[in-house]
């Protein structure tokens, strides 16, 4: 399939640049694809389109303050890097701007004037970082991080509030470069509504990363790669989704990370639990094993993402469903309105 077909424009003025006032005052749209009818609501009515045979499955990784300012040494040029995973005290697996050359052996200076240098360089602007110094801790990038806004949020500093926003409110493994963003219209009176209405909810961790938000170049979907992300899923939390599931509930991943991470943790017949890695490219035509709809955000055109929701509904709906979106002023992207599949 031509990954041209999931080109779209999307206004700029429907591109977030900032969260709404409340985490689930955000907009909400509602297919319901056995009616095939679209309903307009708000993130804070969702739990009126479920019931108790819905499960819903969270991903509660915590983002790192990931975006770090540095220099080049031999000219001091200014760049950027994402830290993508810490490896250890000493390295970590980063993405450096693309539009500067960072070969093999180029020495970094960070902000507090530690060094390190390319060790390795893998590929799409993927490098290995080494230094002598135990630099790659979270303390140290708490303290001289960034938060990690997608590059279409225009501000030039991210600030407190987006410190607090661009974070789940039930994050709990550091290790994410970037926001599982459906999880971030939930707040506690939405979780409490779940709790009245005898809704059951479990929670996974898979940390985002390039696999993730890495656009689409290839001409042909099918050629994609998705790089390998980490995943954990507590052994109580996989008991309570192998326990739904034979309990034939409705599962429904919130966000498209909590739905990769079921699709690979499942095997002979149960999610199993522990660490993994997944690099599963989820694209038409595919057979999902265990979900039965999804909660996501409106995603970026020729995007993996929404690849992925085009693969549950169809790629003639995705786009008419996006088209309406637009036609109906909803936000786009990281902060932007929510969808929910059921």
């Amino acid at each position: 399939m031509k990954t041209e077909l999931l080109n779209f424009n999307v206004p700029e003025s429907l591109i977030a640049q900032s969260p709404s006032k409340k985490r689930s005052d955000s907009r909400l749209l509602v297919y319901n694809r056995i009616t095939d009818k679209i309903i307009d609501s708000y993130t804070k009515n969702f739990v009126t389109f479920l019931n108790d045979e819905h499960f819903l499955i969270f991903n509660n990784s915590r983002v790192i303050p990931a975006r770090m300012m540095i220099n080049k040494k031999d000219n001091n040029r200014s760049g950027e890097i994402l830290i993508l995973k810490i490896i250890d005290p000493y390295q970590a697996e980063v993405l450096t701007d693309r539009a500067k050359k960072y070969s093999v052996g180029t020495i970094l200076i960070f902000p507090d004037k530690n060094e390190c240098y390319i060790k390795e360089d893998i590929d799409h602007g993927i490098k290995i970082l080494c230094s002598d110094h135990p630099m790659f801790t979270i303390e140290y990038i708490e303290k001289y991080g960034h938060v990690p806004l997608p590059p279409y949020i225009k501000k030039k500093n991210p600030d407190k509030k987006d410190k607090e926003r661009y974070q789940t409110v039930f994050s709990k493994y550091y290790g994410s470069a970037a926001a599982p963003t459906a999880g971030l219209h939930f707040d506690k009176r939405i979780f409490k509504t779940l709790d009245d209405n005898n809704i059951k909810y479990a929670f996974i961790s898979l940390h985002v990363g390039l696999g993730t938000f890495q656009p689409i170049y290839a001409p042909n979907i099918e050629d994609h790669k998705i790089h390998k992300e980490e995943y954990y899923i507590e052994k109580k939390e996989a008991n309570k989704i192998n326990k739904a599931i034979s309990d034939n509930k409705k599962i429904i991943p919130v966000g498209t990370t909590s739905l990769r991470t079921l699709e690979t943790a499942f095997n002979n017949g149960k999610i199993q639990y522990g660490a993994g890695l997944s690099n599963l490219y989820i694209h038409p035509p595919y057979h999902f094993k265990i979900i039965n709809g999804l909660i996501t955000n409106f995603h970026t055109p020729k995007s993996s993402l929404a690849v992925l929701v085009s693969s549950l509904i169809g790629v003639d709906k995705l786009l008419e469903i996006y088209h309406y979106a637009i036609k109906k002023e909803y936000r786009f992207f990281s902060y932007g309105d929510a969808m929910l599949i059921i």
